[in-house]
């Protein structure tokens, strides 16, 4: 057993481990909007987080602002988030590819040097290794794309704001200006997207992880491949 395949069974272990206590959090509606909280981490929650349809809850959100020396407030409440929808079903696939990466990891330390370990091991292996890779650069490509449209608290919520998927008590409220305030909130899709490759120092530990595996695993192949083949010649 060397000591690479050690290594990335640790690596694979604790960022399984992660995606399990991540996902378990998300999908079982634990962070669900509180007023006593940062109204960041409430936006936050609102853009990617909270989907009341999957939880079964509604959440009501103020807006306030002050405009022409008057004071406007609204509420508003979702019913129905595809954007967070859509993030729960991501969160779905980044599990899977976790859990999958870290049995075929297992299964590559207890079973790799077998010679029928680069087709049943090694390649599954490599190619699990490959997608989490893919995968995260797409999801960390739909992030960035987000950041155009979640600029500020009003933009947000515009593009969460499906037909039909938000109510909101209608009084007069100055959208307009309310829409080009100067709260800058797109580090909340640039953060997600930074979180998406793994902070990108891990995402090139996986990398090397993925390509050392594979190279260690063609080598102990061809190894395997040549002493059978000495020893069917000695016979």
């Amino acid at each position: 057993m060397g000591a690479l395949k050690i290594w990335s069974i640790v690596v694979i272990l604790y960022q399984t481990i992660i995606s399990v206590l991540i996902s378990w959090w998300t999908l079982d509606c634990s962070f669900t909007p509180d007023s006593s909280e940062l109204h960041e981490v409430t936006l936050m929650k609102l853009l990617y987080l909270y989907d009341p349809e999957a939880c079964g809850r509604i959440y009501f959100y103020n807006i306030s602002i002050n405009h022409d020396y008057e004071f406007y407030s609204t509420v508003i409440w979702p019913i129905r988030n595809e954007v967070a929808s859509s993030f729960r079903r991501k969160i779905r696939l980044w599990l899977s590819i976790h859990v999958v990466w870290l049995l075929l990891g297992i299964v590559n330390v207890t079973h790799g040097q077998r010679s029928c370990g680069f087709y049943a091991v090694l390649l599954p292996f490599t190619l699990t290794g490959v997608t989490s890779l893919m995968v995260d650069l797409i999801f960390m490509s739909i992030f960035l794309s987000d950041i155009e449209v979640t600029r500020t608290e009003i933009a947000i919520l515009q593009y969460i704001a499906e037909p039909g998927s938000f109510y909101w008590i209608n009084k007069p409220f100055p959208w307009n200006y309310a829409l080009g305030r100067d709260e800058d909130t797109s580090w909340i899709s640039l953060l997600f997207a930074y979180i998406s490759c793994r902070g990108i120092v891990q995402w090139f530990i996986n990398f090397w992880l993925v390509k050392d595996n594979y190279i260690a695993g063609i080598a102990a192949y061809h190894r395997i491949q040549k002493e059978k083949s000495s020893a069917m010649t000695k016979v």
